[in-house]
């Protein structure tokens, strides 16, 4: 049996699976629900844990900060405040706001990266989606190891561009450009779309027209624009389905690929509207209930139709 120590407890491999396991026992010391005052307010309640980095605000102040987490899962695991506003949330905020944000996302990542074979950036909203406090937060945590899946993807988009000398990512989104039954916006920087073959009901890719392996080299205006399209996807979800738990993960090159020829970063957002069930657990095989095209066109008539919340 294999295990190695990690600073918030073990990494165990499942023979059987072939997949690393974490073993993190204080995770379970975690708040479950509000806590009062908020950690993550400003104030004297404010979070006293290890501040990293910070986007100043005005007088003095931040606009987002980022600290070390109280529970962390590695020595690389940080908590993005994202504003300092309790009521605050991406699918209500400015572009600007929202831009601000992924680009703390890159700044953070590119700081953990050294030392680690994976970086993870990702957002959970809602309860169902495990969020611990409410406080509009996201998560960034380097991996001593490459994960089953990550090196599954690795994998599979070499094998692609070995056999067809172009990306699968120039190819998925020339071809969901063509079809255009499951795009929910496009522009000429980017596109978001709902997968062919979704892993959930209303589950949204956004992912830029140009492909490039790593999240972090993004430059501002393309950011910009993926701002723009992340902000009216979360409002068009939120007044479709009535503010749903999700996952936001950031999907990017693992260390030493970044510029893989045969990667290209994505946002993946994930909504959490039923709970797995014997068949997933079984067999792995996701079971959707709505159909990727219906799915599409409902969040396009919410962005047509004007009924996406304005930010406040």
């Amino acid at each position: 049996m294999t295990r190695r120590p990690w600073s918030a407890g073990e990494l165990r491999w499942d023979l059987w699976t072939h997949e690393w396991r974490v073993i993190a026992p204080g995770r379970g010391a975690r708040p479950a629900g509000a806590d009062t005052p908020c950690p993550f307010c400003p104030g004297a309640a404010a979070d006293a844990t290890t501040e990293r980095w910070r986007l100043p605000g005005h007088g003095g102040t931040w606009q987002i900060r980022s600290v070390q987490n109280r529970y962390p899962l590695s020595d690389h695991h940080e908590v993005v405040i994202e504003s300092p506003r309790h009521g605050w949330d991406l699918a209500t905020a400015s572009a600007g706001e929202v831009g601000d944000v992924l680009a703390a996302w890159q700044n953070r990542h590119r700081a953990l990266r050294r030392g680690t074979a994976q970086v993870a950036v990702f957002r959970n909203h809602g309860v169902a989606a495990g969020i611990s406090l409410p406080h509009p937060h996201s998560q960034v945590v380097g991996l001593p190891v490459l994960s089953a899946a990550t090196r599954r993807d690795l994998e599979a988009a070499q094998r692609y561009h070995l056999d067809n000398n172009r990306s699968v990512a120039d190819d998925l989104i020339a071809g969901e450009l063509a079809d255009g039954s499951r795009i929910v916006v496009a522009d000429e920087l980017t596109v978001a779309f709902v997968p062919f073959a979704p892993t959930a009901d209303y589950e949204v890719r956004v992912a830029p027209v140009t492909h490039r392996a790593d999240f972090t080299r993004v430059p501002g205006d393309e950011l910009a624009g993926i701002a723009t399209s992340l902000r009216g996807v979360l409002g068009a979800l939120c007044a479709d389905l009535g503010d749903p738990a999700y996952n936001l993960v950031v999907h990017t090159a693992p260390t030493g690929y970044e510029s893989a020829p045969f990667l290209s970063w994505y946002l993946d957002i994930v909504p959490r509207l039923a709970v797995p069930a014997g068949l997933e657990l079984a067999t792995g095989v996701p079971v959707v209930t709505m159909s990727p095209e219906h799915c599409a066109q409902r969040l396009r008539a919410t962005l047509s139709a004007g009924t996406v919340l304005a930010p406040r």
